[in-house]
């Protein structure tokens, strides 16, 4: 008899995943340093928090299971609802993040995605040539839609 694979408990899941994001921020933390020479305490302090919500998001993602959501909204939404003004924590959060350059933190995840995009080519393949039109789509319209919620935010606080 073939003896099935075992599958990976929810526990096993969720420490896989830390595992990568331990190394990602390895990344983001080296890259700090060595490109903008970042306070190491203040960057300590960045990453814990942002580690933190991080780990939320993870733990999120294996165990609820209705909505179905990807990782990154899931933590999407845990940064969103734990930097709402109204969040005991949300001062907290927002001002130690600081440390963080947040244009450096995208390398290493864009690195990463690519890598991921890349192993799954031949899925694209079957695609066909009408996902780049529903790409073009669908970036023109998160561009567009953020600008038209920027300028009407701008608008009412008085800044345009």
């Amino acid at each position: 008899t073939v003896q099935a694979e075992k599958q990976p408990t929810t526990l096993e899941n969720i420490l896989e995943q830390i595992k990568i994001v331990i190394v990602i921020y390895g990344i983001i933390a080296i890259i700090h340093v060595v490109s903008v020479r970042s306070n190491l305490v203040e960057l300590g302090k960045a990453t814990l928090v942002s580690f933190a919500m991080v780990i939320v998001s993870i733990v999120l993602k294996n165990i609820v299971k209705k909505p179905n959501l990807p990782g990154f909204a899931w933590a999407t939404l845990v940064s969103f609802v734990l930097t709402l003004p109204v969040s005991p924590v949300g001062d907290f959060i927002v001002s130690t993040l600081k440390a963080y350059s947040f244009g450096l933190v995208g390398l290493p995840l864009l690195a990463f995605a690519g890598i991921a995009v890349g192993e799954q080519l031949e899925v694209f393949k079957k695609l066909s040539w009408k996902i780049v039109i529903i790409s073009f789509v669908v970036m023109a319209s998160t561009y567009f839609g953020s600008a038209a919620i920027s300028n009407i935010v701008l608008a009412l606080n008085g800044m345009i």
